[in-house]
């Protein structure tokens, strides 16, 4: 009886376990599962909004369009210890911040994307990017 009990505690403990862990992979995803690597782009825009948090950071950009209106873009970013191993702070990408932005679009056609690379308003360009089957954007 003890034995039965022993292994029952450790089946649960074991299972507990592996559902931790499984958890967060369920959030993960691949560039090519979101984002369209057949349209690059690049846009100039505000910072609005930064969020340095796991999984993706995001960037968010008021843009100016071709007919004077403006949309605010999001960006999905790397994790936030790559984009400090990248030499990027928030205080880069505070609130008000002009930088330029090459990514890729998403595949819904959203005004969302992937941002690869940020130039900063110092001449800094940095690669901001974390998915390991993304294409390198270009400026």
């Amino acid at each position: 009886m003890k034995t039965r009990l022993h292994l029952s505690l450790v089946g649960f403990a074991l299972a507990a376990v592996g559902a931790g862990y499984s958890i967060p992979s369920l959030a993960h995803h691949a560039f090519a599962a979101e984002f369209d690597s057949s349209k690059p782009l690049v846009v100039e825009g505000t910072v609005t909004r930064a969020r340095f948090v796991n999984p993706h950071s995001w960037i968010y950009l008021d843009v100016k369009n071709r007919d004077g209106s403006v949309t605010n873009w999001g960006f999905e970013f790397g994790t936030p210890s790559s984009l400090k191993a990248s030499g990027l702070s928030r205080a880069d990408v505070a609130f008000g911040t002009k930088i330029k932005l090459a990514g890729f679009r998403a595949k819904n056609g959203g005004a969302f994307g992937y941002a690869g690379a940020i130039a900063l308003p110092d001449g800094r360009k940095i690669k901001t990017g974390g998915a390991p089957d993304a294409p390198t954007p270009a400026f």
